[in-house]
């Protein structure tokens, strides 16, 4: 049931679905959007974020959707999405544990990132063959301001390109990528936050890497 005064509008991709859906939904339905997501969210965001994003989200798109959302600046209010048990607990986890990567550190910078528990294939219909969880996402900045987006957002992959070699072997990498300076100009970043280049990338927590990024960004700017 909708709340009145509620404005719905949905996105997906099968044309069978979508017929059944205006069929469904019929004035309740503000609008429907065909086609894939990726191509089509931004032209609908262009006005206006929405209040609320309810999604189960397709497995295979789930984390290049979210991250879109979060590079983008785009998070609504709040966030329900139904994602694959292990992409769940990547967005979830903590330093060091196995789950922990770049994509983690990417949303818990970018916003507060809730587990709204488990579902069991059987919440659903037809059953999937694997084990889904709902995140709750919240635009915030849990660990500061990012200064340089974008120096950020490359930051964390290149260190990541190999998870359990040191930071100073992941640096080799730092080169190759446009929009990061050399290794030896980011060096000094970790330097000045206190962190060992002997260290793993994956112990490294997400408030940290926001740190070293905003040295970089300011060490550029003078």
């Amino acid at each position: 049931m909708l709340y009145p005064g509620v404005k719905l509008t949905l996105f997906e991709l099968d044309p069978a679905y979508c017929e059944w859906l205006r069929e469904s939904l019929g004035s309740r339905l503000a609008k429907l959007v065909e086609g894939d997501v990726m191509r089509t969210w931004k032209e609908e965001w262009r006005i206006n974020i929405p209040d609320r994003v309810l999604g189960n989200l397709p497995y295979n798109a789930a984390s290049a959707i979210i991250a879109a959302f979060m590079e983008n600046q785009s998070l609504a209010q709040r966030c329900i999405f139904t994602v694959q048990d292990e992409m769940g607990q990547r967005m979830l986890a903590a330093p060091a544990s196995s789950a922990y990567s770049s994509f983690s550190i990417l949303c818990q910078t970018h916003g507060r990132v809730i587990d709204g528990g488990r579902l069991l294939p059987g919440s659903f219909y037809p059953a999937p063959r694997v084990q889904s969880r709902i995140i709750i996402l919240e635009p915030a900045e849990p660990f500061g301001r990012i200064h340089g987006l974008e120096i950020f957002r490359r930051l964390i992959r290149v260190m990541f390109t190999s998870r359990r070699k040191t930071l100073a072997n992941n640096l080799k990498f730092a080169g190759n990528v446009k929009g990061l300076p050399s290794a030896d100009n980011i060096i000094p970043a970790f330097e000045k936050s206190g962190i060992n280049l002997s260290r793993r990338p994956e112990t490294v927590t997400p408030g940290e890497w926001v740190d070293v990024a905003n040295n970089i960004f300011y060490q550029g700017m003078r």
